[in-house]
């Protein structure tokens, strides 16, 4: 999370990746990356496990090409929350487990701001609870980010 006024002052969020229709697509370069609350889809309430630790996931914002509008800067957000669920149509996983296991398998210890993330909506879940959707599953892809080194640096 991040403390900078600069982030409070033009922060405001981009638009929420909606993953409407299994096979939808997002990609781009990893804009920031942020550690929040999950919060009760009905109350807006802030969630917490038994224990009563919070339930957190994590909004990772992408610059993509995508443009709705002239006025549309192509930033979008996906959220990140884990979970264990078995596909009952496609494959896939909870989006915090395919983008770990996406981390992992690029050769990377960690997923960095710079770094290229692809999610896709790929399957679902079986239904958990009696009037909710039935989880979305996910696959993903990463590409750490490359720095340049300029000859000057090197002596």
């Amino acid at each position: 999370m991040s403390d900078d006024a600069n982030d409070f002052l033009f922060g405001g969020g981009a638009k929420a990746f909606p993953f409407d229709n299994v096979g939808d697509t997002v990609s781009g370069r990893i804009v920031s990356m942020e550690k929040r609350q999950q919060t009760d889809m009905q109350t807006n309430k802030p969630l917490f496990w038994d224990d009563g630790n919070p339930k957190m996931m994590l909004m990772i914002t992408i610059q993509t090409e995508m443009h709705d509008s002239e006025e549309d800067d192509g930033m979008r957000s996906v959220y990140l929350r884990g979970g264990n669920h078995t596909a009952v149509s496609g494959q896939g996983s909870s989006s915090q487990v395919a983008v770990k296991d996406a981390v992992r398998r690029s050769g990377s210890e960690r997923i960095e701001t710079g770094g290229t993330l692809t999610m896709q909506f790929s399957g679902v879940g079986k239904q958990a609870n009696k009037g909710f959707n039935p989880p979305k599953l996910y696959l993903a892809s990463y590409k750490a980010p490359s720095y340049a080194i300029e000859m000057d640096e090197l002596g």
